[in-house]
């Protein structure tokens, strides 16, 4: 069965559309539009406005370093040892490096931390359009109500069940009912079929919305100049090092040229499982043992691909929770020494709601340019996709699909979707 078919069918059992829609010009129908083009409108200003603060050069300023100059950085503090001055310069270089990452995502979703330009493979934003089923005299006045608020709870219940996040259905919902509403629609129409197509296009929109292309962005940025570094992120468990692995094998038969490196230098596993796929794949693997500086082997295959004239590095760094303090502060140390051109979160598509908070907390603390959804081959509802994207704005440009190193593909929305709504 279909996200769908439940609604539908509970629409269907209704009959009462004349409680939902109302004829033309009756004063129920004048208040609803009228509602509705005042709700419009202050969509459209409040668009305008986060247009605005989004490309706004004021929006990132330099304050915490003004106040980490005052209060831990003071030369001529004689609270301070060498050693306490050096905690303390640590700790600024992190903030700046953060401060760094948080202008990246101000720079606009179709450009990286560089400030290079990522390429779009569509600009659709988040958005409900009627027009197909509006007519312009005539027709029903959708008017709402309760009959029609039982509805959109039946449909709530239905994405809900997908693992869609409930910030992201609400909003939804809410615009759902902000576009219907006072909506002039066609008889002829079923009123379930204009709800169903409504919301998977919003979906669609949603998922399409700073979508970039990764082989073009990667094609383009290798014109410029090489090496490219990507750099994997997210949390435990979520399949980083073999989505590492994916990437390489897909690059290298794209005839770039590999270099893997080994960044994750909590687990001697972990280092001895990219050197594997590293073989595997017939590509260099830099690594160092367990407990090495994960910034410092970052450096090493970096200097090592500019020496041998390779055409990509690939960072896999430690999984780790995103309240984890001094992980993070490491992950921001690899983060300032690559200066990547591409940051990419993992999430397993089965951590559900849970893959949605480590995204949106992570983000937080070091900005990324687009997902990777690992493990979609499995039982996994795949709402969290949507969620990512929502909570985050950046897309899922990736999507594991099996075990092999072929499977990794473009992250499709159609595909996606179709996937699971049915």
């Amino acid at each position: 069965m279909g996200l769908f078919d439940k609604f539908k069918k509970r629409v269907k059992e209704t009959q009462v559309e004349h409680e939902i829609t109302s004829e033309d010009n009756t004063i129920e129908a004048k208040l609803a539009i009228a509602q509705r083009k005042e709700n419009l409108k202050k969509i459209k200003q409040e668009n305008i406005n986060k247009e605005e603060i989004i490309h706004s050069p004021e929006i990132v300023t330099e304050e915490w370093d003004e106040i980490d100059d005052k209060l831990i950085n003071n030369p001529f503090s004689s609270q301070q040892n060498s050693k306490e001055r050096k905690i303390a310069n640590r700790e600024k270089s992190i903030k700046k490096a953060t401060n760094k990452s948080y202008k990246s995502k101000n720079i606009g979703n179709m450009h990286n931390a560089k400030g290079k330009k990522l390429v779009p493979h569509s600009n659709a934003k988040f958005s409900f359009d009627f027009s197909e089923e509006e007519v312009k005299r005539g027709g029903r006045i959708v008017k709402g109500g309760p009959v029609l608020d039982e509805i959109l709870e039946e449909l709530e219940i239905d994405l809900l069940s997908a693992d869609i996040g409930h910030d992201s259905v609400l909003e939804l919902l809410n615009l759902l009912r902000t576009h219907l509403i006072g909506a002039r629609i066609n008889k002829k129409v079923n009123l379930e079929s204009i709800i169903e197509k409504a919301v998977k296009n919003s979906l669609l929109s949603l998922l399409n919305s700073g979508y970039w292309d990764f082989d073009e962005t990667i094609s383009a940025f290798a014109s410029e100049e090489t090496p490219i570094i990507i750099m994997m992120v997210g949390v435990n468990g979520t399949g980083k090092t073999t989505t590492a692995a994916k990437i390489a094998y897909r690059l290298k038969n794209a005839g770039y040229s590999v270099v893997l490196a080994a960044a994750d230098t909590f687990r001697a596993g972990a280092i001895d499982q990219l050197a594997l796929h590293a073989d595997k794949l017939g590509v260099r693997c830099i690594k160092s043992q367990r407990g090495g500086d994960a910034a410092a082997v970052s450096r090493d295959a970096i200097e090592s691909a500019k020496a041998k004239g390779d055409d990509i590095v690939i960072v896999d760094t430690a999984g780790r929770m995103q309240n984890k303090t001094n992980l993070m502060n490491e992950l921001l140390k690899v983060y300032r020494v690559t200066e990547p051109h591409l940051v990419l979160f993992v999430a397993d598509a089965l951590a559900g709601n849970d893959a949605v908070m480590q995204a949106k907390e992570f983000q937080k603390i070091l900005a990324f340019d687009g997902a990777v959804l690992s493990k979609l081959d499995t039982d996994a509802r795949g709402g969290a996709a949507l969620s990512i994207s929502h909570a985050t704005g950046k897309p899922i440009v990736l999507a594991g699909v099996g075990q092999r190193y072929e499977d990794l593909e473009l992250f499709d929305p159609n595909w996606f979707l179709n996937s699971i709504l049915g």
